[in-house]
């Protein structure tokens, strides 16, 4: 009988959310989704053209309410239980009043209040909601309007108008590792400054680095800002094996129709990969995950003559490039023929049935895994989305992918 007991109370054991073999990881990334399309603000002609798209931009991110997404996005990760987590697109959205705060007005217009939040700050309450522990262990901060003063103003942030009152937005765009409370005493960030002389990580930003080609744009009176992407690491134990875990965002591919953009993700992955090759790692197994915005269907582009100075003749695009420089595609291990779509939803997140037509978002590992269990798209069906059941908002445009490696 003491026999018996102990079968299934061991059973139990390994059968509960969260429990792993000494030598398996269980990983997830997730863009979270800003709520809005930015590409009207970086391209707007003139003062009234652009004021116009920040209210839009702020009216489409308050609509599509990351408050009410946060629980959905929290549920994810609680039903799942990884010990770490990949986040990309963690905002801050801030506004200030440019004169007295009247209510209603200004900052506190009922068309864009819902749009001021700290999209990491509510994921983690959500999930302390749901009585799970995670933790932030490291961060990179990307997009930034927090140093960018437009004249003739002397304070930072993006200046708009709406119904007569003048107000600034401040816009943090992050990626984010989290991980579960039972292994983030463990999680240290990655500090790739060390490595500056030989050329890696020019552009440290918080935790992590910022690549060193990113794409600009013009705002009205002549600023230019940098469209910031990065990369941001932690080395980790689970169980009794040493990990070091990768999260990054990659340039979009091709936003106005041209190559430029696919030639600035194509070098952002080149720097990743060059990186984390001359970082030693030791005996640690190294995952990379995040939305590289490239499929495994992206063709080369081959750069027409006259060949700008600096640039290859061929743009081998990211998905690619990891794959071509060792890298395991997890999701190609797991058993069955499941296609691994994860983007995109409409832009209101409002569609009704799923439009995932594309596989971006990856989980990477140059140790190839002795099996790949629970690879899973989530946040793809219709029972996923916000409430009212079924018609709601999907929780993010992108699905999250998860997967346990299991190492040799």
């Amino acid at each position: 009988m003491k026999r018996i007991l102990s079968l299934v109370i061991a059973t139990l054991w390994l059968a509960a959310p969260g429990a792993q073999a000494k030598d398996s990881i269980d990983v997830m990334t997730q863009n979270q989704y800003l709520g809005a399309d930015l590409n009207p603000i970086i391209n707007a002609e003139g003062p009234a053209e652009f004021n116009a798209a920040v209210i839009k931009a702020l009216e489409d991110v308050a609509a599509n309410d990351f408050p009410a997404r946060a629980e959905k996005l929290a549920e994810l990760i609680g039903d799942r239980l990884p010990e770490l987590v990949g986040l990309q697109e963690v905002f801050i959205f801030q506004c200030t009043d440019l004169g007295p705060s009247v209510t209603d007005e200004g900052c506190d217009n009922p068309r864009i209040s819902n749009a001021f939040n700290d999209h990491l700050s509510l994921t983690l309450a959500n999930l302390t909601a749901l009585g799970e522990d995670y933790s932030a262990v490291a961060t990179v901060v990307n997009f930034n309007t927090g140093s960018v003063i437009v004249p003739p103003l002397l304070f930072p942030g993006i200046p708009f108008n709406i119904e007569g009152y003048n107000a600034l937005v401040n816009i943090y765009d992050r990626d984010v590792i989290l991980a579960r409370s039972d292994i983030a005493g463990s999680a240290t960030p990655v500090d790739f400054t060390v490595f500056q002389p030989f050329g890696i990580c020019l552009k440290p930003s918080a935790d992590g680095c910022n690549y060193q080609l990113v794409a600009t744009a013009t705002l009205p009176g002549g600023v230019t800002i940098s469209q910031e992407r990065g990369y941001v690491g932690v080395d980790v134990t689970v169980g009794e094996k040493d990990y070091r875990f990768i999260n990054t965002h990659l340039e979009v591919q091709r936003p106005d129709g041209t190559d430029l953009s696919s030639i600035v993700q194509a070098a952002q992955a080149q720097e990743l990969i060059t990186t984390l090759a001359n970082v030693p790692h030791g005996n640690r197994s190294l995952i990379v995950v995040g939305d590289i915005n490239s499929s495994p269907d992206d063709p080369l582009i081959f750069v027409p003559a006259p060949i700008p100075p600096g640039f290859p003749p061929v743009i081998v695009p990211p998905y690619t490039q990891f794959v071509g420089s060792g890298y395991t595609d997890a999701w190609d291990l797991r058993p069955g023929s499941a296609p691994g779509f994860t983007c995109c939803q409409d832009d209101d997140l409002l569609n009704h049935q799923s439009q995932h037509d594309e596989r971006i978002d990856v989980i990477f590992s140059v140790d190839v895994p002795n099996k790949v269990k629970k690879a899973r798209v989530l946040g793809s069906r219709v029972s996923d989305k916000t409430s009212p059941p079924g018609h709601g908002l999907w929780p993010a445009d992108h699905g999250s992918v998860a997967a346990t490696l299991e190492f040799p």
